[in-house]
């Protein structure tokens, strides 16, 4: 990374100048990508509540998927970091096989559902539960956590190790 190059004009011999240029590395910067969520919900106010609560915490949307194939295929083209996944989308209860689909990438996974019914799938799937109606503080708290989180994993990652490498 370099900034513009300042040139030096100074007259030379028979008309001619020398220009000479300073050439001034700036520090490597180590961007923070911001956290990517993307919201599985099939109620569309609903949806667009979630992304403006999820972009309020300071992360960014992946937008959002109202059934089982529109999550499965946008999660695919935007890699998200945490998944806010209603129980009952458009194609029925699909939601706790794509908690486990998400949950086996490795992703976080917060549930929000008005269905409080545990299946065997969703037994098996580490996540957090909300139930609906959501209370607006308590999502933006595990979204503010799940950027903080982020963060110092980036940070961590990026800083020098005792001997001048990267960890």
């Amino acid at each position: 990374m370099t900034e513009p190059l300042p040139a030096n004009a100074t007259p030379a011999r028979a008309g001619k100048f020398l220009v000479s240029a300073a050439r001034r590395l700036r520090q490597p910067i180590h961007p923070l990508e911001p956290l990517r969520v993307l919201v599985c919900e099939d109620d569309p106010i609903l949806a667009l509540e979630l992304e403006a609560m999820v972009v309020e915490c300071g992360a960014v949307t992946c937008g959002s998927a109202a059934s089982f194939d529109q999550a499965r295929d946008l999660a695919g083209l935007t890699a998200p970091d945490l998944v806010l996944v209603d129980l009952h989308l458009d194609d029925g209860r699909s939601g706790p096989r794509l908690a486990e689909i998400f949950a086996d990438r490795g992703l976080r996974i917060v549930v929000i559902s008005g269905d409080t019914s545990i299946d065997s799938v969703l037994a098996r799937v580490d996540h957090v539960f909300l139930p609906k109606p959501i209370q607006p503080a308590v999502l933006q708290d595990l979204i503010a956590a799940a950027v903080q989180a982020k963060r110092a994993r980036e940070e961590s990652a990026a800083a020098p190790s005792p001997l001048g490498k990267p960890m």
